[in-house]
Order: structure tokens, then sequence, then C-alpha cells
């Protein structure tokens, strides 16, 4: 049953690499429950098409923050009321909206913006939504460079796989920019698996267009003894500084992080409580009271470091191996359970474990790989799109996602630091 997670997870067949044993009807039915996903997220977008046309999406952001450097209002980009004034110039007034959708991310992302600023507001969300999936074909060719399970399998195959899985899709149902963080990451991972961390810290730093999710995952490498990883990441960010300071100006550069932690701090301008986080912050915080308050957030905050550190540890003792694929898994799911802002859509950044483990279950190991299934059981919850659904629209418990990833977190863990001990013995 483990194999056919597996080709749930992918829909592969690939020629070389799938167990001898695995039934013709099992990969049929992997095949018919993707479609069938795919099926019920189409059917979840055609349901909100009519929201996306009014400018509900999170792609108002990044079209307010294009317009404004477009129109020379850089030097306001951090300016709520600025930022209202724009987003009703093209979304007119949203009742249920008493403020702006607030552009929080880095000034320098804001560029990639300003060229789709120039069409209008449903065109430019159509256009984004293409070039998002143009990502996908990219994430796909750079993978298949160190991921010999990928090269087996054609790119669009791969992709129509991805869209079947909730979190891309709600990326692209709300024209988030999760899908180019994680193009960034899969850069980041051939290039230290190339072992060429100078490059793969610096596109960890493009990827920190949120950088919540970033800066965990450099500091794990940082203990994982891969220190030039953050020369490189040092060096970019501080050009991305620059090019930002150009942009918005220093003053709009230095008022960023109160912007940020204004938002973080108050759900009525991030318009998302905690009970919709699929994140330990979720966990702990979307409930009543007395966890709704600052007893939840301190735990959220101590079980956040508790996490933190068993992995700093338990892929610290692993950094001998040849196993690059499952610390850095490692690393992204620890990013994605301590941020303390994770959005369905930023668990997009799931593929690449997702991928990287079944690779290295089918060819790393291949004498265990029945064993080694048992590393992605604790994902097949995230890949079943109705769940998501009664957990996002009927009972408002998103934060319950966090249970599975943290179980995935502690078995990936406790395998790595076994196969430590395992080395060392032998």
């Amino acid at each position: 049953m483990l194999q056919v997670t597996i080709a749930i997870l992918l829909t592969l067949e690939p020629t070389r690499f799938v167990a001898p044993d695995l039934p013709q009807f099992r990969r049929r039915f992997a095949q018919f429950f993707v479609l069938g996903m795919l099926w019920i997220n189409l059917l979840f977008f055609l349901d909100l098409r009519e929201g996306i046309r009014r400018g509900y999406p999170d792609f108002t952001i990044f079209y307010t923050a294009g317009t404004m450097l477009r129109q020379g209002s850089g030097h306001q980009l951090y300016d709520r009321k600025s930022q209202y004034q724009v987003q009703e110039s093209f979304t007119g007034h949203i009742p249920f909206r008493l403020g702006p959708l607030p552009y929080n991310h880095p000034p320098f992302e804001a560029v990639i913006f300003v060229p789709l600023s120039l069409l209008s507001y449903q065109r430019a969300f159509a256009t984004w939504d293409l070039i998002n999936i143009g990502f996908l074909f990219a994430i796909t060719a750079v993978l298949r460079k160190s991921v010999p399970l990928l090269r087996s399998v054609p790119a669009w195959k791969f992709v129509i796989c991805t869209l079947a899985f909730f979190p891309v899709f709600a990326c692209l149902l709300e024209g988030q920019d999760s899908i180019l963080m994680l193009l960034f990451c899969a850069l980041a991972f051939s290039a230290l698996k190339s072992k060429s961390e100078l490059t793969g810290g610096s596109c960890l730093a493009l990827a920190a267009l949120k950088f919540q999710f970033i800066l965990p995952i450099v500091l794990l490498l940082i203990l994982w003894k891969r220190p030039r990883v953050a020369v490189g990441f040092a060096a970019t960010a501080i050009v991305l500084g620059l090019v930002s300071i150009l942009l918005v100006g220093s003053a709009q550069v230095l008022h960023y992080p109160e912007f940020v932690l204004q938002i973080a701090n108050r759900q009525s301008l991030s318009g998302l409580s905690p009970q919709y986080l699929p994140n330990l912050h979720g966990l702990a915080m979307g409930w009543r009271a007395p966890l709704a308050g600052v007893f939840g957030a301190v735990l959220a905050i101590l079980v956040s470091i508790v996490v933190f550190l068993f992995a700093a540890w338990t892929g610290r003792n692993a950094a001998g191996l040849e196993n690059f694929e499952l610390q850095f898994s490692l690393a992204i799911l620890v990013s994605v359970l301590i941020a303390w802002q994770t959005n369905s859509h930023d668990l997009s950044l799931l593929l690449l474990p997702l991928v990287l483990i079944a690779d290295y279950s089918f060819s790393a190991m291949p004498q265990r790989s029945r064993h080694n299934f048992v590393l992605l059981l604790p994902a097949v919850p995230l890949l079943i799109s109705p769940l998501w659904l009664i957990l996002w629209l009927v009972n408002a418990k998103v934060n319950l996602i966090a249970i599975p990833l943290l179980w995935w977190t502690i078995r990936l863990g406790n395998y790595l630091a076994a196969q430590r001990k395992e080395s060392v013995s032998q």
C-alpha cells in the first residue's frame, strides 16, 4: 500500500525506478486519484471565479505594489492609506474590506509586477497564473538535474500532478508568489547538491520573498556545517537591499520591519485568523481561550524552538551521510511549521520534500525502498483536496494540517538520527 502512496504522490510510472511488483491497477488508481483531485480543485476555482474578478485574491497586493512603483509612488509603498487608494481604483469598494489588503513583501519583489500593472487586473491575474505554471515547468527542469526519479517522466505530466496538490492550486487561486519561492528553493537545492554553497546561499536570498521561511532554512544549513551558504546569502541580500533603497528610498526600507510586525500582530490587518494557519502558531492559537491569548502565543514559540532544535540536532548528526535530500526536506518542513505566518498556499514548498524523499526511497536505497516509503506516510492527508476544503470552508480548522506536518518532521528527524547510529556502528 505504501508503494501506491508514492504513485499517488507523483503518478509517475517511471520506467527505471518503479517497484517491479506494483500492479497495473494500482497505477491506474493513482492516475484516477490525481485526476479526481484536479477536478475538485477546478470546481472550487469555478465557484470562486466571481470573487477573483472583483479583486478578492491576494494578487491584489502585488498589483497594488507594481502600480505604485509604476506611478512613482514607491516612497509610499508601505503607507496603508496610499495602498488602499490604489486598490480601490481597480477593485472598487469592497464592503468587508475596511482597509487595504496590505503589501507586506520586500520592496525588490514589487519590480516583477510593474509590467503586469500595465494590464487590467483580470488580465494581469491570468498572466501571472500562466507565468506560475511556467515556473512549475522550470522547477521540473531544475530538479531533473539532481533528482533521477524525474528524468523518466514527461515534464507536462509532473506539472499536471502538481496542480492536483491543493497548496499549489491555492497559490494559483490567490495569485500568490509561493511557486516563485519554490523555484528559488529548488535552484538552491540543486546548487547545494553540487557543492556550490555560495550559489545556493544566493538562491535562498532570492527566495526570501517571504523571509520567515528562508531564514530558518539558512540557519539550519549553517548549523549543519555549510557556512559558505551564509556568505552567498548575505552578499545577495545586501544587493537586494540596495535595490530596494533605489526603488522606495531608505525611509520606506527602514519602515518595512515595523510595517510587517504590525500586520503580523493585528489580525484585522492580515485578514487571517490563527485557525486558518497550517503551522504551530495556528495549532496553538486557533482555538478558544485560554489558548487564543498570551498562553497560546507562548506555547507556539516554545514548541517552535523545540522543533527547530530537534531538527538542528538530528540533521547535524547526519551531516556526513549521503542523504542531503532528507536534510533539505527536513529544513523545509521545519520552516513552514515554525514560521509565524504560514498560509495554505505557502505549503507549495512541500513539493520539494515530496519529490526528494520519493527519489531517495526509490534510488538511494532501493533494497530498502519499501521501508523508506514510510517517510512519506504522514504526507498522505496533505494530498486529499476534499480534506483541505472541509477544513477551510466547513470547519475553519486548517490549523489541524500542522499535525501531519509535525508527525512528518519527527519521523524524518528520527530516521536521520537512526541512520547516523547505523553508520557509526558499522
